[in-house]
């Protein structure tokens, strides 16, 4: 078996549009017109009328932002939380909703974490008196601030709603700098709150972890799973620059990766899948250059070929340029990286 069919095609951080569309709403609350900040950073807002479309989270990011700068509140994730409806995580809310305990709700999340964003794992760690749900970043994937915020409210919402208010974070620990005014968050979660911590975790009491919840139904809990997997199952399948991506890889086996060849396997004009990519929001540029970036790295530190030799497999004509691109990509030269690792 060769490196390549080892090598599997990197996957883009990306979003569900219903979670972009909650905090649009939240945007639109302060009289900021969401529609202006979607034009700005390249959303097309047309995907938050699809439930099942998805949006790359460098653009969510510069969303929250812009998000933060127009409204002039560094605590607006926390008011995403009012405006997520029952449909804002597919079927992952409905299973939520029926779950039979908050430990039972968390096991979920940490599950089917990746149908709301992937750019993160969940992680439950438990303690003798209190566990805590934790937020671990992915290698080179990045998030706002305020995407935290939002999750950790929203968290707090649904547990309180399916509760019946019973239930109290014990303690939260967030990575982000405290804001200048951090007397929303303690009025919100009404516990201690670390900030500039070293994770991100919410806290319950493990007395509050197993409290049956009164809206308990295992079998429609365990059907709306079903529909989460099915969901999950399909969407790297569905994504066109995912399959454009995996194109990209065989034909850098072939040294030929170009715009219109990979058209051509695709039975359209150049012109014509450059306009599918950009409806999912990326071109065909940011694609190859994404590809070459997870490439490269395979092959720097998982085998011995020559750095000239990996630099014509990546479909560069000089090695210089590869050279270039790489120190672009991880701040260093190839060989530096390689004799680090």
């Amino acid at each position: 078996m060769t490196l390549e069919d080892k090598l599997t095609v990197p996957t883009e951080a990306t979003t569900l549009s219903s979670w972009a569309l909650a905090i649009c709403r939240t945007i639109d609350s302060y009289g900021v017109e969401s529609s202006k900040l979607l034009q700005q950073v390249g959303i097309n807002p047309t995907l938050l009328q699809d439930p099942n479309a998805r949006i790359p989270t460098k653009l969510v990011t510069q969303l929250w932002h812009l998000a933060v700068v127009t409204t002039g509140d560094e605590s607006i994730g926390l008011k995403v939380a009012n405006f997520v409806q029952p449909t804002s995580f597919n079927a992952l809310s409905f299973s939520l909703l029926v779950s039979e305990s908050l430990l039972d709700a968390w096991e979920r999340i940490k599950r089917y974490y990746e149908i709301i964003s992937n750019v993160l794992e969940m992680k439950i760690e438990r303690g003798e008196k209190e566990s805590a749900l934790c937020f671990i970043r992915l290698p080179e994937k990045h998030y706002a601030d305020e995407a935290i915020d939002a999750f950790m409210a929203t968290n707090l919402s649904i547990s309180q709603q399916i509760s019946h208010g019973q239930l109290q974070p014990s303690k939260l620990e967030l990575e982000r700098a405290a804001p200048t005014d951090p007397s929303t968050f303690h009025s919100l979660f009404l516990c201690p709150i670390e900030f500039n911590a070293d994770g991100n975790r919410i806290y319950f009491t493990n007395e509050a972890l197993n409290i049956p919840f009164p809206s308990a139904n295992r079998a429609l809990a365990l059907k709306n799973d079903l529909a989460v997997e099915e969901y999950l199952a399909q969407l790297s399948t569905q994504s066109f620059s995912s399959k454009v991506a995996k194109e990209i890889v065989i034909a850098m086996s072939l040294g030929n990766p170009e715009r219109e060849s990979i058209a051509k396997t695709f039975h359209m004009s150049s012109r014509n899948l450059q306009r599918k990519l950009k409806y999912e929001q990326t071109s065909f540029s940011e694609l190859l250059d994404r590809v070459r970036k997870d490439l490269a790295l395979k092959y720097i530190l998982n085998s011995e070929v020559a750095i000239i030799e990996i630099s014509f497999r990546l479909g560069f004509k000089d090695p210089s340029n590869f050279t270039r691109a790489f120190k672009r990509w991880y701040q260093k030269s190839p060989l530096q990286y390689r004799k680090q690792k």
